[in-house]
């Protein structure tokens, strides 16, 4: 089966895989941030709090207007992760209606919305509430479908391992089930695409460690116990697949550590996650026909793990930035989503 084309967002027919990238306003622009890399990125997220991202004039109302002209000015796919800080029950239906409008109004071509990711976790306010998750996002896609109907709906869990997760926080969490995303999953006629968010954190957690050969195979779930996410939710239910969020830790702290070089855990990072040449790994062209899109996380930020700054990004070293402009390219067919054609769409 092939990953099937669909009248919401971006055109996912043919070969290959869209890089995309996750930057912070504050940090670089789009544009400077395609500068920077050498790599013309064809989709671009940000995060948005809802639902004060439609209270007119807030902070992250002008954030959103701002994301979504420059994906304009660059040509990329806009990807808006929304984030339910308050709680699945923290917002009113003519919200969601206005948030649709507003994306369809404003989005230069089709946009994929990426709502509350990262729900089997424990670590925000949506996670681990199946049975409510998938009622809301049923309920939210539904309203999407009406005021945007080419706007598409993307599911993204974090990938599995030890999950349920120490820590859990909520209640009514749901863990029987040792499946770490199927008691998530709100159905095949509300998810457009699938996806996973996975980092290198290092072997010791928080450690600026070069990631060991074949990790990020094993965490796709190629040779583990954890389900091949891919086949199990690409493949079977015929959906495109995003990697949602990824990169390579390296803590700024840890050069007075003894910790790897920067461009050492980055570059081999990159090496893993866009393999066209290592057959003893999943290739792209070979392993991953509908894995289409890969965003790296691209942010200097503050991680409370490590106590102090984390440098995820791939644009601030020479070699990393020489690393990634190659492995993105020598990606069999990369798709330099979207087409001018798609946009017409929106006329």
């Amino acid at each position: 089966m092939s990953a099937r084309s669909t009248a919401r967002g971006p055109e996912v027919a043919g070969q290959g895989v869209c890089p995309g990238a996750i930057v912070l306003e504050e940090q670089t622009t789009l544009a400077a941030f395609n500068r920077q890399t050498g790599v013309r990125h064809g989709m671009f997220m940000t995060f948005v709090s809802f639902p004060g991202v439609v209270e007119p004039k807030s902070p992250e109302d002008g954030k959103l207007s701002r994301f979504l002209v420059a994906c304009r000015e660059v040509r990329a796919v806009p990807v808006v992760t929304v984030e339910c800080f308050q709680g699945l029950d923290s917002y009113k239906t003519d919200q969601v209606a206005r948030f649709a409008e507003r994306v369809r109004r404003e989005s230069w071509t089709p946009p994929i919305v990426r709502w509350n990711h990262e729900m089997n976790g424990s670590w925000y306010p949506w996670g681990q509430q199946p049975g409510k998750y998938i009622e809301r996002f049923r309920a939210f896609a539904e309203i999407l479908r009406r005021e945007a109907p080419d706007a598409a709906m993307a599911w993204t869990p974090n990938q599995g391992w030890g999950y349920p997760w120490p820590g859990c926080k909520f209640a009514n969490a749901h863990l029987e089930s040792g499946d770490p995303y199927a008691p998530y999953y709100p159905g095949d006629d509300v998810v457009d695409w699938v996806g996973i968010s996975y980092y290198h954190w290092g072997e010791t957690r928080g450690a600026s460690e070069i990631p060991p050969h074949g990790k990020w195979g094993s965490a796709l779930g190629f040779g583990n116990p954890v389900g091949n996410f891919h086949d199990l939710y690409a493949v079977q239910h015929g959906k495109p697949m995003m990697v949602a969020e990824t990169s390579a830790l390296y803590d700024l702290g840890d050069t007075k550590k003894g910790g790897a070089p920067e461009a050492a855990i980055k570059c081999e990072w990159i090496r893993q996650v866009y393999n066209t040449t290592d057959e003893s790994q999943p290739r792209l062209d070979r392993d991953l026909p509908h894995l289409k899109a890969i965003f790296w996380f691209s942010i200097l930020k503050h991680e409370e793990e490590v106590g102090g700054m984390v440098d995820w990004r791939v644009s601030s070293n020479p070699a990393v930035v020489e690393c990634y402009r190659t492995a993105v390219s020598a990606a069999a067919e990369i798709n330099g989503l979207p087409s001018e054609a798609q946009a017409k769409r929106r006329a």
